[in-house]
């Protein structure tokens, strides 16, 4: 009689109880599908970041590998020696560039040169990704031998 009486006690979960726990875990996954979202961006922020670097660091090194008098180092347009982080104003433009540095991408490369910046006898070279509205910058000072 005893074990009657206990199994009557013991009949599971009312449904109010049930609903109450199904609406704790839709509030808690969609809290986490919202930091998902936000983790998801942020990788492609970052994602875009790391290219655009990676696109001005290869260029740069590109250029400080260059002879001093190479013509990849000529400063083509001397207006721009006191502005080089124009956009408009610049020595050499990459447009459309993927990032490998092909063409068919989202990046823009600008590179600027000026001679005897800061000092006779040196160049400063910036180089500048842009892409969507955003942008990084590498400079170099390369000097001749």
């Amino acid at each position: 009689m005893k074990t009657l009486h206990h199994l009557k006690k013991n009949r599971g979960f009312t449904l109010i109880e049930l609903m109450i726990s199904v609406c704790i875990m839709a509030i808690a996954f969609a809290g986490l599908a919202t930091m998902q979202i936000a983790c998801i961006n942020g990788n492609s922020i970052a994602s875009n970041l790391t290219t655009g670097i990676t696109l001005a660091q290869d260029k740069m090194e590109e250029l400080n590998s260059l002879d001093y008098n190479d013509p990849a180092l000529a400063d083509i347009n001397t207006g721009n020696s006191s502005t080089l982080d124009s956009y408009s104003n610049y020595d050499y433009r990459e447009e459309d560039i993927d990032p490998q540095g092909e063409a068919g991408g989202v990046y823009t490369r600008i590179c600027n040169v000026a001679d005897d910046t800061p000092i006779p006898g040196r160049k400063t070279v910036v180089v500048i990704v842009t892409w969507q509205g955003h942008r990084v910058r590498v400079s170099s000072i390369i000097g001749a031998p």
